[in-house]
């Protein structure tokens, strides 16, 4: 069903259920649909409120007649309203999302609902609506604390003994540091706006920097790998435009209300031919440009093509909702000109989770959250070399401290560092080669030795085991793949190259080209060794 802020002004006018027939079909003519600009209509049932719902003959799209949720009113007006709809103050609801109400009905005593209002509304020119909302949440707890313990109070009795008396009351609430943290920091922005602008004569400093409680590290809440493949195997039943959602998300690592709000035109090249993304940061109110893939720019391209198939040029966004919300049966999406929420998009993967019972290596259910793709993203850059700093520009971070929520080293990257400093094994490439056995307690040398029988060699051991048979290339193993080696033989390979330099010297003083070239490959191999046993 279409928004009511979104149908067209045409179709704004009430048609009351009781009046009569001619007028309906009047009103029918006057209808005009958003997405083929069509005005061929058929009645369909009426809805649950008595009102007219119509389908357009050209696309098959649904439109109910009725009038608007959204009544404009002047802000001095909404002021005094105790459920304010904040498009009355010419704010916008957070992309994705479509909530406009502050309710201050709970608020009491008298004085604190009234320097709420001011508080709030003077918050609205500085934050979005959902810090204001949480802003609000905190004061209706401290209200709530007030009518039980204080019913009585003046602002003028607040000390530090009674916000002293609040902070025990929410902690004896057992939720989480993280929480308490919030609604501590609002009570103390709103205590101190209070004070600067002389709404309430509060004494100073009632809340201090030692009243919050230490947060626990945050643990990123990526998605692991086993999951990620169950998700991609399956990602083909998701209807197309969700698909390339998910493959925007699993590249980029944005937030969701960056994805839902993406602009159209997002995509940009340099002179080299190379491809950049660019979208809004909310959050950080700023934009940002990012390096992608071909791939995902053949993605992005493909949804181009949709958008301006299914939809009318006047719409911008990248992506769009679905005319049935989350209910995509079949891979089935009918393009609605309006962003997807995030609680449809939500759905929609964990309905796809749940029908293949995607779970985690432990065998639990896994619940997707958008948030974890971001994580996802950042972790895997970590886990690949990637410098923080960079990692930081790629997410849009303001500050390193948050890029190192990501820092978490899979055990894979940790084994490589960590044999930075303890032996390396590797090949005649200077690769660091790893075991993928679980039952690994020991150098990976003494695992190809003992666990699958290797051939143990004078400066190194031969990853081809002897249940293979003898070895083909008998007196070139500096020359063949199943060659392994640690730090302890470090001393012998620098004997070998220093002879082997010699010995393709000699070769190629004499024109024995076959032998000069055997002895420059060995040496080469000896270089990379060397190389990487000493880095």
């Amino acid at each position: 069903m279409i928004e009511p802020n979104q149908i067209n002004p045409l179709a704004l006018k009430v048609v009351a259920p009781s009046q009569a027939v001619d007028e309906t079909d009047q009103r029918k003519k006057e209808l005009i649909c958003e997405r083929c600009s069509g005005n061929d209509f058929v009645k369909r049932r009426k809805s649950t409120q008595g009102y007219q719902i119509y389908l357009c003959i050209g696309c098959g799209r649904h439109l109910t007649d009725s009038p608007p949720k959204y009544t404009p009113t002047s802000p001095e007006m909404e002021y005094f309203k105790n459920v304010w709809d904040c498009r009355n103050f010419g704010v916008e609801s957070r992309v994705g999302k479509y909530q406009y109400k502050l309710n201050f009905s709970s608020i009491q005593p008298e004085w604190l609902l009234k320097s709420t209002k001011q508080f709030i509304r003077y918050s609205l020119s500085n934050v979005g609506l959902s810090s204001c909302s949480a802003r609000l949440e905190a004061i209706k707890h401290f209200s709530l604390f007030l009518v039980e313990q204080y019913p009585s109070i003046k602002p003028e009795s607040i000390t530090r003994d009674i916000a002293i008396h609040f902070l025990s009351y929410i902690a004896a609430k057992n939720l989480s540091a993280s929480w308490r943290c919030h609604t501590i920091g609002a009570l103390r922005i709103y205590f101190e706006a209070c004070i600067i602008n002389d709404w309430i004569p509060f004494r100073r400093h009632l809340i201090r920097h030692e009243d919050f409680p230490k947060r626990s590290k945050s643990i990123p809440r990526f998605i692991p790998e086993e999951v990620m493949t169950q998700l991609n195997q399956y990602l083909p039943e998701l209807a197309e435009p969700v698909q390339r959602m998910i493959l925007v998300l699993q590249d980029c690592g944005m937030r969701i209300s960056e994805l839902l709000l993406m602009k159209y035109d997002c995509l940009s090249q340099d002179k080299s031919g190379d491809w950049f993304l660019q979208y809004h940061q909310f959050k950080m109110k700023k934009d940002i440009t990012i390096p992608i893939s071909r791939e995902l720019v053949g993605v992005i391209q493909e949804q181009q093509r949709y958008i301006r198939e299914a939809l009318l040029d006047s719409f911008k966004y990248l992506f769009c909702a679905n005319e049935s919300g989350s209910r995509v049966s079949c891979g089935a999406f009918s393009a609605s000109p309006r962003p997807m929420s995030a609680t449809a998009f939500s759905k929609m993967l964990n309905d796809l989770g749940e029908k293949h019972s995607i779970c985690n290596a432990a065998g639990d259910r896994w619940h997707f959250q958008t948030h974890q793709f971001r994580h996802t993203v950042g972790t895997r850059m970590i886990n690949s070399g990637v410098p923080q700093h960079i990692i930081q520009r790629y997410l849009g971070h303001e500050t390193p401290d948050m890029t190192a929520v990501y820092a978490t080293i899979h055990d894979k990257t940790m084994k490589q560092e960590v044999s930075k400093f303890h032996d390396k094994i590797v090949n005649i490439s200077g690769q660091i080669v790893e075991s993928d056995s679980p039952n690994v307690d020991t150098a990976d040398l003494q695992w190809f030795k003992h666990n699958i029988q290797a051939q143990a060699l004078p400066n190194g051991s031969c990853a081809l085991p002897i249940i293979a048979g003898e070895c083909p290339h008998a007196n070139a193993c500096l020359t063949c793949t199943h060659f392994r080696t640690s730090g302890q033989y470090l001393d012998e390979h620098k004997k070998q190259l220093d002879q082997t330099k010699q010995l393709a010297e000699s070769a190629e003083s004499k024109g024995w080209n076959r032998q000069a070239e055997m002895n420059r490959k060995v040496q080469a191999s000896l270089e990379n060794i060397i190389k990487t046993l000493e880095g």
